[in-house]
């Protein structure tokens, strides 16, 4: 067979790859639809924070700008500002918050945009890493997903819903180039669109903020450190926006509560540290061990492990994104790939989630997509992965 027969074997293999993967998305998007609807009308809801959200957002719209006067009943508004306009937004389409149906079916279309999402970036992985498309069911096993959605409201999910949309715009950002139909100026809009997206699920939740290590990187590899500076910015200044309310009239307030990185978390509520014990819990050396073991497996997965993605050393990295020598390491240096890009980042956040002071049980969203991907790419028997993944 030539050479030309085997690149045109190729791409009809890979066409094919793409219908059966589309189909089987369609199929489960179709049944988590249904499965949704289902929850919604036959099992109860449980009030946890709804209700506490829709008082934290009174006090905003009655007109309260002062972070410190805004609480509800389990506790003081912890959330930056998109929180509050979005919640805001919800409030106003479900009767100051009374109609639960209607919130329901709000976060059932949340689930459903999510897992689009997902699905979408597991599309743009499965050119190399070939997903097999049954592994797309084992993103709808989850008994608790369904529930933190449409039976619960968490917030974390909207955050969440931002973050994969995010993760999915950089996913294109970097493949742009590579199609022939995407110019340096629609590369640039891709990598804004994706960086606003990540921006507003901080907005929403700081969790989200565990994914920005893996997106520095990126930004590192695909435009070296200019791109980096520039997406950082970019945070800031969309940060600084939504919050202008609050910023003009009290800054060091909204700053001191929707940025706290001191919080003391409830012993009463934690799921990963349970087992230490409280007062080893609430210690500040616990805090402190944490902080640097996740620095420490950061460092780990940028100096030895993401680099091998690109067949490269840290170095070679460091040098191409602060062009030094480029010439001499092009050849030896490819560009991202949308697979590197979604490993990169989700592998950032995952181990954000290992070495984080609290998990409550709503929190398992943050991470619960990445799961099967990151199993996957492991190399852990394809039988034990579901397994491990619902442990």
């Amino acid at each position: 067979m030539s050479s030309q027969q085997q690149q045109a074997k190729a791409n009809t293999d890979r066409k094919q790859r793409r219908r059966v993967f589309l189909g089987a998305a369609l199929a489960l998007l179709s049944a988590e639809a249904l499965l949704n609807t289902a929850i919604i009308q036959r099992v109860a809801y449980t009030e946890i924070d709804w209700h506490a959200y829709m008082q934290e957002i009174e006090g905003v719209a009655s007109g309260e700008r002062n972070y410190l006067k805004l609480a509800g009943d389990t506790g003081p508004l912890v959330y930056p500002a998109g929180f509050v306009w979005i919640y805001r937004a919800l409030r106003a389409v479900t009767d100051c918050g009374k109609d639960i149906r209607q919130a329901q079916h709000i976060f059932m279309a949340v689930y459903l945009a999510t897992l689009a999402a997902v699905l979408g970036i597991y599309g743009r992985a499965q050119a190399n890493a070939r997903i097999h498309p049954a592994m797309l069911a084992v993103l709808a096993l989850s008994k608790r997903l369904h529930s933190i959605y449409v039976l619960r409201l968490f917030n974390d999910t909207v955050a969440m819903l931002f973050a994969y949309l995010a993760v999915l715009a950089m996913t294109s950002a970097v493949v742009a180039p590579r199609r022939g139909d995407g110019s340096a100026a629609s590369s640039k809009r891709l990598w804004v669109v994706s960086t606003l997206l990540l921006s507003t699920g901080i907005s929403v939740k700081m969790n989200v903020q565990l994914m920005l290590p893996g997106f520095a990187y990126v930004w590192l590899r695909a435009g070296g450190l200019g791109l980096v500076l520039k997406q950082l910015a970019l945070i800031v200044l969309s940060q600084a926006i939504v919050a202008a309310p609050f910023l003009i009239q009290f800054p060091s307030e909204y700053l001191a509560r929707a940025f706290d990185f001191g919080r003391q978390f409830d012993f009463t509520w934690t799921v990963n540290w349970r087992f230490v014990g409280e007062s080893v819990f609430a210690s500040p050396q616990w805090a402190l061990g944490l902080l640097v073991t996740h620095l420490g497996l950061l460092a780990v997965l940028g100096l030895l492990v993401w680099p091998r993605l690109s067949q490269s050393s840290a170095l070679d990295v460091l040098r191409a994104g602060l062009g030094v020598g480029q010439r001499r390491l092009s050849n030896r240096h490819p560009a991202v790939t949308a697979d590197e890009a979604i490993a990169v980042v989700f592998t950032a956040n995952f181990v954000g989630v290992v070495c984080a002071r609290s998990l409550h049980y709503q929190f398992y969203s943050w991470y619960a997509h990445t799961l099967p991907l990151l199993l996957h790419i492991s190399y852990i028997p394809m039988l034990a992965q579901p397994v491990l993944k619902h442990t």
